[in-house]
């Protein structure tokens, strides 16, 4: 009698890589590094420096030191990364120009959302989504998204560019807002508060989307 029919069937991928981190640890840590951190770093180093324009600096080059190290490490280039670098850094320059203000530093990131936000607008306004071009980017290398742009249709790119600009834009303007009526404590401690709710609207009209696609008969 063959043995081979009673042994169990070892498949590769249920064992596992016990040197390479799962991907639930890697979008945990991206969490605290990029949301949690900041914050309580800010809170931390405020007290031990006269000045809210220097403490949220420091606190926020920890995910801008983060996204360099995963640059590094991946040695491929993301353009998203690169452009969230880069406005930190002039928000950074901007501060130390304008004699230590923080308002400069707070406003980088709704700058940068509100444009790309007020991008993907102008892009529906014209006819030219950007939803196949931001696919591309986020994708590249990998076969299966530039599949999914090449086959994105018309009207699908267009609401789905559309609905990206209303949040991104909606975003940058709460958080404009806050930076401008608050101080920069309550700032630091109400912008995810304030902001993650809106991009949960957001992907929440791009799964309702989804569902209604994928609801009609083909």
């Amino acid at each position: 009698m063959s043995t081979t029919a009673t042994m169990p069937e070892t498949r590769p991928e249920s064992q596992g890589h016990p040197g390479r981190p799962r991907p639930g640890l890697g979008a945990l840590a991206s969490l605290v590094i990029n949301f949690a951190a900041p914050i309580a770093a800010y809170y931390l180093i405020h007290r031990q420096v006269s000045s809210s324009a220097l403490a949220l600096a420091i606190a926020g080059a920890i995910p801008v030191a983060y996204t360099l190290v995963m640059l590094a490490v991946r040695r491929r280039l993301d353009p998203i990364g690169v452009v969230s670098v880069a406005s930190f850094g002039l928000g950074v320059l901007v501060s130390w120009a304008s004699g230590g203000n923080a308002l400069a530093i707070e406003l980088q990131d709704p700058a940068t959302t509100g444009l790309l936000g007020l991008a993907c607008l102008v892009s529906v306004a014209v006819g030219r989504p950007l939803h196949p071009v931001i696919v591309r980017l986020l994708g590249r290398g990998n076969p299966r998204y530039a599949d999914v742009a090449n086959r994105s249709r018309t009207k699908t790119s267009m609401v789905v560019t559309a609905i990206l600009g209303v949040t991104l834009t909606a975003r940058a303007v709460a958080l404009t807002i806050l930076a401008l009526t608050q101080s920069t404590s309550t700032f630091v401690a109400l912008q995810h508060p304030v902001g993650l709710p809106i991009l949960g609207l957001g992907l929440a009209a791009m799964f309702f989307y989804r569902s209604r696609l994928q609801a009609r008969p083909s």
